[in-house]
């Protein structure tokens, strides 16, 4: 799987087990919903920055977040 696609699935999967909204994950990261959208359905590969607010949202660490991403690709 190519690497934007895996960190589509990871946002994906990580956003949905916690059952939050797009919208939700968005705001606590300062985005915005549609950038969101677009990362999970792998049209933009988010910025460190955002890889990194999006971790510490779900209280994991960055190194936590590339092994799920890393599963994912396989």
């Amino acid at each position: 799987m190519p690497l934007n696609k895996a960190v589509a699935q990871t946002v994906r999967e990580l956003r949905q087990n916690k059952g939050i909204s797009q919208e939700k994950l968005a705001d606590a990261i300062d985005s915005h919903q549609v950038y969101i959208s677009e990362i999970e359905n792998g049209k933009k590969t988010p910025s460190l920055e955002v890889i990194y607010k999006t971790a510490k949202f779900f209280n994991i660490s960055l190194s936590d977040f590339a092994a799920l991403i890393e599963k994912n690709m396989k």
